[in-house]
């Protein structure tokens, strides 16, 4: 039996996106460096964290560009195929918990750092199950 837990403490790479399934569940997606190696031969990748349900929906306004958090989630790779026939597959970490350590602003007095997102948008149907099929991954 394997156990599969990831867990990183970093500073997102950019603002966190948010879009709704068909049915109308929220997904969160945001980005995190993973360092590897050390010295000269240090090198960073980007694993997509996601966060699905009612957890997801209120992510963004907290989720901006430098926000250091931690994650704890599963590692998996997802696999799709793009609108031009192209295999395509991402690191991906479904987020189980997600915890804020270090941001600028005091336990307990966490502000919004910008207004949420309204209103809803469902994603469109043709879309790739991961939402990343016209995107760039970062790495």
């Amino acid at each position: 039996m394997a156990i599969n837990i990831f867990i990183v403490t970093a500073n997102l790479g950019k603002d966190c996106e948010q879009r709704w399934t068909p049915n109308g569940k929220a997904v969160a997606s945001f980005s995190l460096p993973v360092k590897q190696g050390y010295g000269e031969h240090e090198k960073v990748s980007w694993v997509i964290c996601k966060m699905f349900g009612t957890k997801a929906e209120k992510l963004p306004q907290y989720l901006t560009k430098g926000t250091k958090v931690t994650v704890t989630g599963e590692f998996v790779m997802e696999e799709w195929t793009s609108q031009s026939g192209e295999k395509k597959s991402a690191p991906v970490i479904i987020v189980n918990q997600l915890d804020f350590s270090g941001n600028n602003n005091q336990a307990g007095s966490q502000q919004p750092a910008r207004q949420p997102q309204q209103p809803r948008q469902q994603a469109p149907q043709n879309e790739p199950p991961m939402d990343w099929d016209d995107q760039e991954i970062p790495f």
